[in-house]
């Protein structure tokens, strides 16, 4: 008995020491070489604020492949409702490299390589990590676009297979960065609207953990790792002048100014555009605020959380436009409620963990002047 124990614990032992040889074999002969691939913004709404990849090249199977957290799929039914409420299923997929590329000079995009120096250990288990994220149900993940993306997925590959130093990058915001992109691709007015949407979520400071979960961000993360990056690779592709404009501030201020000149001109025709402009603010306005009632209360994109907009940006207006007809005095009653909650929100703005933007607070002031207007409509009904 003792023989054939020994024989078992013998056998045991060499198919163990097979297998932690064939480990070994197999991470030191699979020649891989990594690089995180950074890509600028382009024209697309879902595109400016770039793109990040990781590529791989296999050397012993000769393949060159570019593994991809951003891909969704535009024939999904119902696609705008889902993006909108935040359960739009994102997935991972791979293409070749020059297919990768092909596209990216289509739209005239520049791609930046940096070329990682890791472990053949890293690499070999970061690899097959990959793969098993490509097996069924393993490509699909819930999207979020601070939290859960293309770029927090690799990102969250490099914290966990390289030695990442904890350098900071400096972000003080997630909604100073979400923001700030589509104003510098020229896109002002949807910069605008996406600060209008973002909730006080938004504007927690992320960890050094965190900090890297846009495209440039991870870029400028790695570069404060030279240890890690052994060559760094432009491809230049973009040869359109730099955006220009966009911001809608001007606009503002301009639209502000012509609002209240014509409310004050006591004329037939300026009296009757000024009524106009009314019913058209309210109507933007109830949208506007129907839209941040839904992200902030319904969504489960967690940024457009406890949205402090909600307090003089809401869908009452849209019940004030039949009222506007109806009745003068509950046309100013509602201009009172309205605009008490502005004035409130204003004066106490600092003591709210929700940033306001120059542009947000213009747009509060066009909204208590209109407010003014609903109240001395209310008062010209007393005189009647």
């Amino acid at each position: 008995m003792q023989k054939i124990f020994l024989l078992i614990l013998m056998l045991n032992f060499g198919i163990a020491m097979r297998n932690t040889a064939q480990a070994q074999d197999s991470t030191q002969n699979t020649k891989l070489r990594f690089s995180l691939i950074t890509c600028d913004a382009g024209d697309d709404l879902y595109t400016i604020w770039g793109h990040t990849a990781i590529r791989v090249i296999d050397s012993v199977n000769h393949t060159d492949f570019v593994f991809n957290y951003g891909s969704f799929d535009f024939n999904t039914p119902n696609f705008i409702a889902k993006f909108m409420k935040g359960d739009l299923m994102y997935f991972i997929s791979a293409d070749t490299y020059s297919n990768f590329l092909y596209e990216y000079q289509y739209s005239g995009r520049d791609v930046h390589e940096q070329v990682l120096k890791l472990t053949p250990a890293e690499k070999y288990n970061w690899y097959q990590a990959l793969q098993v994220n490509m097996i069924g149900t393993n490509r699909f993940y819930l999207y979020n676009f601070i939290t859960d993306n293309c770029t927090t997925r690799i990102k969250d590959g490099l914290f966990k297979h390289a030695p990442i130093n904890e350098y900071g990058i400096g972000i003080r915001s997630y909604r100073e960065e979400v923001v700030s992109a589509p104003y510098k691709g020229g896109l002002g007015w949807i910069g605008l609207g996406i600060d209008l949407l973002l909730g006080a979520v938004a504007d927690q400071a992320p960890n050094l953990n965190q900090e890297a979960f846009l495209p440039a961000l991870l870029y400028k993360k790695m570069t404060l790792n030279p240890h890690l990056i052994s060559a760094t690779n432009h491809i230049k592709y973009n040869n359109k002048p730099i955006a220009k404009g966009g911001y809608p501030m001007n606009f503002l201020i301009a639209f502000l100014l012509m609002y209240i000149f014509v409310a004050s001109w006591n004329s037939l025709i300026t009296q009757r555009i000024a009524r106009i402009i009314d019913i058209s603010l309210l109507f933007i306005l109830g949208v506007g605020g129907a839209l941040v009632l839904y992200m902030s209360q319904f969504s489960f994109h967690t940024a457009c959380h406890e949205n402090y907009n909600l307090i003089w940006l809401h869908p009452l207006y849209l019940v004030a436009i039949p009222v506007y007809f109806i009745s003068k005095k509950w046309t100013g009653y509602l201009g009172y409620v309205f605009f008490a909650a502005t004035v409130v929100l204003m004066i106490a703005n600092h003591l709210v963990p929700q940033h306001f933007s120059k542009s947000v607070i213009a747009l509060m002031v066009i909204a208590l002047f209109l407010q003014t207007r609903l109240i001395k409509r209310g008062q010209l009904a007393q005189f009647q």
